[in-house]
């Protein structure tokens, strides 16, 4: 069941897979819509543990959240090694996205993804540019292909050998989430990361792509957040981006899974959120 009660939309990609999209409450006024989208290792429940999803609904906001292939009540992957994040880029991503539109009359709509589900979203709009049809984005610890030292090069070196080697990564077993994660979709990702490049099986370097995006983005990184998404990483990512529209916070104290998952994340993450969409929207 959806975060409302109500059985999840069922929507299919151009390749085939079922995904399953979830909506708060429904509403026939126009509202701003945002679409939130998880990262690795989760699913879309990962918005209402601590209640995001809810406190962006009291905001006023149509929330909409998503699971993504392998995920939640989306389909899962039919054998090993059938997926790859670039799949949540070129198919779930729009697919997602067209829906949320469908529903909404058009109403003015933005992505919130965290981690790898803001990264999604960001190299979707890179190969689209100035054709998105959405009105912001906004990414919670979502860090750029920066160069990594020796230890985080030899920790991505262990995930993408342990994923591909179990054909997924227990992350259950670790404890670093509720779901494992296909072994390619992870590896893909954490491979992007090592070479310092997002670049696609067409070689379309992503990462460079977002020089010619307009659309207005808010970048938030945790304070706290060392070792995933470091503030500096996250600024990379702004950067990057070529519209005059984008901004970094850095939210003191808030760790990358803890600027959704905190209760102190209540205090100045969600509010700042919530102002920069409903000032954008």
């Amino acid at each position: 069941m959806t975060a409302g009660g109500a059985p999840p939309r069922r929507l299919t990609t151009p390749d085939g897979v079922e995904l399953a999209l979830h909506r708060l409450r429904a509403y026939r006024d126009g509202r701003p819509a945002v679409l939130l989208v998880h990262g690795a290792f989760t699913n879309h429940r990962f918005w209402l543990h601590a209640g995001m999803a809810h406190f962006l609904g009291a905001a006023g906001l149509d929330v909409w959240l998503a699971d993504l292939r392998h995920h939640g009540e989306s389909a899962r992957e039919p054998r090993r090694g059938a997926w790859t994040f670039e799949d949540w880029v070129l198919h779930d991503t729009p697919t997602l996205v067209a829906r949320v539109r469908e529903e909404t009359d058009g109403a003015p709509l933005a992505w919130l993804g965290h981690s790898a589900g803001g990264a999604a979203g960001l190299c979707w709009l890179a190969r689209v540019a100035a054709a998105a049809p959405i009105r912001g984005i906004v990414t919670l610890g979502t860090p750029g292909p920066r160069r990594l030292g020796p230890v985080r090069r030899t920790l991505a070196a262990a995930t993408m050998a342990v994923s591909r080697l179990l054909g997924r990564f227990p992350a259950r077993s670790l404890r670093f989430g509720n779901e494992d994660e296909a072994a390619e979709i992870i590896a893909e990702w954490m491979e992007w990361n090592v070479r310092g490049r997002w670049l696609g099986m067409d070689g379309f370097d992503y990462f460079a792509g977002l020089a010619a995006l307009s659309t207005p983005y808010l970048g938030v990184a945790g304070g706290a957040d060392w070792i995933f998404a470091p503030p500096r990483a996250c600024r990379q990512v702004v950067e990057r981006v070529g519209g005059a529209n984008k901004k970094l916070a850095v939210e003191a104290g808030l760790s990358h899974r803890g600027l959704v998952l905190s209760e102190r994340a209540r205090l100045s993450c969600w509010p700042n959120v919530v102002a920069w969409l409903k000032e954008t929207l």
